[in-house]
Formats: C-alpha cells, structure tokens, sequence
C-alpha cells in the first residue's frame, strides 16, 4: 500500500490556551461543532469521530465553518472492534462530547459509566435535544424546534395569530457557547480535585437561560409576550427603515428622549414637532404615524453613510447588512476577525474568526476541515500505538477509513 494510503504521521501540538486539553468530538449538525470549533480555536486538540459510510457534505460550507482546526478519524462505533478502538481513545482523552438521542450510547454500551472504566477522571458532556431523562427525552430535536419549545417562537412576527422562527435555529449557538462555558468550568474542577464528571446540557433548556424575565413577570402579574415585529416594549421609535436602493435597510433605536430631540433635529419635519413627542408613551401612542414620516426621509438616503451620520449624534443605529456585505466590512475586517483557510485542491476561502477573545491558537496554525478519516492512521499509530498490520487490518474490515 502506498504512503499516501497509510498516511503520515504528524505533530499536530498546537499553541493557544487549551492545548493540553484533548477532546473527542461525537458531536453533529451545528450546536455541538460550534462549540467543539471554538475549544479548538483556543488551542484544544479535537479528534473528530465520524461514521466512514457518510461523507462528510462540502455543500453550503456549513461542515467547513464548523469543522475547522479539528483531526478526523473515520471509525465504526456499531462494530465490537470499532468500539474497542473508541475506548482506546478514550483512554488517552480528557473530554468527550456527543450529541445522540439518549438510546444511542446506551445502545452502543458507551455511557459515562462504561467510559470510566478506561479513564476514571473522564469528562463527558452529552447534548441531547430534551436531556437524559423526562418524557421528552428520546424526542429528536434541531435549534429550530427547540426555540420554539422554549416559547421564543411565540414572542417573535407581526400577527399574533402566525409566530415566526428566528431563522437561525436559536437553541443551537446558545447551547454551543453553554458547551464551551461548561467544559471550561468542570475542566478547572478536574484540575483542582482530579475528579471528572458528567454533564447532561439538553439543546432545549439553553434558550429557556435567556428568557428569565418573561418568566417572572408572568409569574408576578399573569404577564404574556406578544409578537412586536421590530418594535420594543419601551423605546419608540424602534425598527428597521426602507433606505435607498434595492432591499437596503436601516435599523434605528431611540432610546431616551434626549436622543429623539437629537433625531428629530436630523430628519427636520415639522410633523415630528408636537411637543408630546417628546415623551416616549406618547410617541408609542402615535408610532405608526412616526414610522411612516422616519421611512419617507430615509428613503433617499443611502444606508451605510446614514448610519454613520446617526452614530455621529450618538444614535443607536446599524445598515441591515447580507452576507456578502459583512464580508467585506470596513470594521469587521479592520479588526481582522475574518479567517482564511484553503482546503486541499481548492482556492482560499474567508470563513468567520472566532468571537471570543484570549489566548487563541496562532492563526497561521488554523487549519481547514479534514477529509473523512484523514488522520485515521496518525491516530490508530502516533496516538494508540497500534502496528501497521492492526491499521490495514482495521481498514480491510471496513472498521476505519
């Protein structure tokens, strides 16, 4: 067999505040990455299990954002030999992350009591999408289904009668970060005591943590939340406003009476003169009116130069940006957050940083998503010390990839 098929083995130690941190990743779709990426962005050694019977999908990029500076081993969890490789990693770790409905590892005899046979000071975290227990626990769950569990969907559109989902599956980014929040906190435990732990970090309970004050006031007065569109419960006016061109926006939000005489000044209508719009219940009575007059103004006016002209009069205000126009982002790129990676036989491409600041693995030692099984041979030979022959073996009985 060739080199190119047995692959080479490689340092990959890397630099950043976690780089003695080793975490296998069991994780799916986008809460569980997320989190697991940003772990790597700050130095940790992710080794990324993954079934060799379903590519890893290229489509959209979304497995590029979400996979970067991860190795990846290709590894049959329902197979006795590729539990016994899983367990041999596990051995060497000090994390693992899964994301399966609850049956799953119970199915595979891979729960956190098992795994403490090979390593006593293991910490596992599983992400299912309602826990580990309840009667929603064998539910299946996306971010879009548990927002609207948590009752976020409720709050959100114009019509009361017709809630809206945000459109970018809430419950996955919040229990993303809530992962990096909880391995860093229980990683500090281990640290001081030597003891690992379990974690059940359910996808449905994470957006329920931003919503703490609809449930006190109902809890108080009966209080529900309506659907308000862009409109805020206590500042007026608050939207977003046609500006010039085709599908250009600006988001304005007024949010004290000294900032509205500042506006009016701006927009000079004398239909924004009646001395009670000055007060901000007033001007929540007569918002329609005030909208209609803020959108005729804007209209003409270009989006990006009339934000910054707001700014300048310290006015909460901020262009209504697509993709490609965050891309390209004067400050977002002054600050460097943008990264740029080039997988293997493709141009370079510009990917998001990584939000979160510290002590980051270097850029220059970020890298693109691995190919399925790339670093199946690194591990099963630098990491386990398997033989050759064990590694062919493996591959022959489809166990590895």
């Amino acid at each position: 067999m060739s080199n190119e098929s047995l692959g080479t083995v490689t340092d990959t130690v890397p630099t950043g505040a976690l780089r003695n941190l080793r975490v296998i990743d069991l994780t799916r779709v986008w809460a569980g990455p997320l989190g697991t990426r940003a772990l790597a962005d700050f130095g940790a050694e992710i080794i990324k299990v993954s079934d060799p019977r379903i590519p890893l999908s290229r489509v959209g990029k979304v497995n590029d954002k979400l996979n970067r500076n991860k190795l990846n081993i290709a590894l049959r969890l329902d197979k006795p030999e590729g539990r016994d490789v899983f367990l041999d990693l596990v051995s060497i770790a000090d994390v693992v992350i899964e994301n399966f409905r609850p049956r799953v590892m119970r199915n595979l005899d891979l729960t956190y009591d098992r795994l403490l046979d090979v390593n006593p000071n293991l910490l596992m975290c599983s992400m299912p999408g309602f826990g580990l227990d309840g009667p929603y626990s064998e539910y299946p769950a996306f971010g879009s289904t548990a927002e609207a569990m948590a009752g976020i969907n409720s709050m959100i559109g114009y019509d009361p009668q017709r809630p809206l989902q945000t459109g970018l599956s809430y419950a996955d980014p919040v229990s993303g970060l809530n992962l990096v929040n909880t391995i860093l906190a229980f990683a500090r435990r281990r640290a001081l005591t030597g003891k690992g732990n379990f974690i059940d970090l359910a996808l449905a309970d994470s957006p329920l943590g931003t919503l703490g004050e609809f449930f006190v006031a109902n809890s108080r007065n009966g209080y529900i939340q309506k659907p308000q569109g862009n409109r805020h419960s206590h500042y007026s006016p608050h939207g977003a406003f046609r500006c010039k061109g085709n599908d250009q926006w600006i988001a304005i939000s007024i949010t004290n009476d000294s900032q509205w005489s500042r506006f009016k000044h701006l927009v000079n209508d004398p239909r924004l003169n009646p001395a009670c719009y000055a007060n901000v219940s007033s001007r929540k009575n007569n918002e329609n009116t005030i909208n209609e007059i803020i959108e005729e103004w804007s209209l003409n006016k270009d989006a990006t130069q009339l934000m910054e002209l707001l700014q300048q009069e310290g006015i909460p205000s901020g262009k209504v940006s697509n993709n490609l126009e965050v891309l390209y982002d004067v400050h977002l790129n002054a600050r460097d957050y943008f990264s740029y990676l080039t997988p293997k036989d493709e141009k370079e491409e510009k990917y998001d940083g990584q939000a979160i600041p510290g002590n980051q693995r270097k850029r220059e030692e970020w890298f693109p998503m691995k190919n399925l099984g790339e670093d199946s041979y690194t591990i099963l030979l630098k990491y386990l010390g398997y033989s050759k022959p064990k590694y062919l073996s493996l591959i022959e009985n489809e166990i590895i990839s």
